[in-house]
C-alpha cells in the first residue's frame, strides 16, 4: 500500500512540476532517488507518465490525460469551450481543435469535426510541438520571453519542410502572433493541412489552452487567414472570459 501511495505522490509531483527531472522530484518529495526512480518506472510502464527524449525529464502521459478528461467532462474548460467550439465550427465549416500545453507540446483534448467530406482530423490525445502547430505557437507567443528562450534552447526540430526551425524567424513570428492575436500554421505540422489558432488566457494571464480551426490547404487561401484568425481569437477570448482566472487546464 505504501508503494501505491508513493507512486501517486510522484504522479502528482510530475503533473505539478512537469517537465521535471529525477533529482528535482526527489527534493520536492523528500524521498530517496531510488524510491522515486522505481515509482517513475512503474508509472511510465503503465502509460501514466513519459520521459522526454531530448531532456530526460518527466511529464504526464496519455493515460493521465484520458482519465483527467473523463473527470473534467462534468465541468471545467472542455464543457465550457465545447458549445463555443460548435458555434465556431458551424460558422467556418471546418474542424475546431482544443489543445492544452504540456511540457514542450500541446495535447488535443476536444474536437468538433467539420461536416465536409474532406477534413482535417486528429485523434484525441494527439500531440504536437509548440513551434510546429498553430495551437502551440499561439501558446508560445503568450509566454514570458525567458520561457520562450528556454523553449528555443531545447531545440527546434523539423516536423515537415515548412516547420520554423530558425530561432530568429520563430521569434519574429511569435511577435506577429502577439500583435495580431492569432497564429497561422501552413503545413508546418502536417502536409496539406493549414490551421489558425489563438490562446485561451483567463484574466489575460498565462495561456492554459488554445483553439484552432484546421482545414485542408486546398480549401483555404491566405486571404482567409485574417477573418478566420479573428473568429478564432474572439472565440478563445469568450472561452477565457467564461472561466475562473485560476482554472486548471483540463
Amino acid at each position: 500500500m505504501r508503494s501505491v501511495t508513493t507512486a501517486l505522490q510522484v504522479l502528482e509531483a510530475v503533473a505539478v512540476n512537469q517537465p521535471v527531472g529525477l533529482s528535482a522530484l526527489a527534493r520536492a518529495l523528500g524521498l530517496p532517488k531510488t524510491t522515486v526512480q522505481r515509482s517513475l518506472t512503474t508509472l511510465a510502464d503503465s502509460g501514466w507518465i513519459e520521459q522526454q527524449a531530448s531532456t530526460g525529464r518527466w511529464q504526464v502521459g496519455v493515460r493521465a490525460f484520458v482519465v483527467g478528461s473523463a473527470v473534467s467532462a462534468r465541468g471545467g474548460l472542455r464543457s465550457i469551450a465545447l458549445p463555443m467550439m460548435r458555434e465556431l465550427g458551424v460558422e467556418v465549416g471546418e474542424t475546431v481543435h482544443l489543445m492544452v500545453p504540456t511540457g514542450r507540446e500541446v495535447v488535443l483534448v476536444e474536437r468538433v469535426d467539420s461536416l465536409q467530406p474532406v477534413r482535417a482530423v486528429a485523434p484525441l490525445g494527439a500531440r504536437g510541438p509548440l513551434h510546429a502547430t498553430s495551437n502551440g505557437k499561439a501558446v508560445l507567443a503568450a509566454l514570458p520571453p525567458d520561457e520562450v528562450d528556454a523553449y528555443i534552447a531545447g531545440g527546434l526540430h523539423a516536423v515537415t519542410p515548412n516547420t520554423l526551425t530558425d530561432p530568429d524567424r520563430l521569434r519574429t513570428e511569435l511577435r506577429r502572433i502577439a500583435e495580431a492575436g492569432y497564429s497561422v500554421c501552413q503545413e508546418e505540422f502536417e502536409a496539406g493541412v493549414v490551421s489558425v489558432g489563438a490562446a485561451i488566457r483567463p484574466g489575460h494571464g498565462r495561456p492554459i489552452a488554445s483553439l484552432s480551426v484546421s482545414c485542408p490547404k486546398s480549401r483555404v487561401s491566405p486571404e482567409l487567414f485574417a477573418p478566420y484568425g479573428e473568429k478564432v481569437r474572439l472565440t478563445a477570448e469568450a472561452v477565457a472570459a467564461a472561466l475562473p482566472v485560476d482554472v486548471d487546464a483540463v
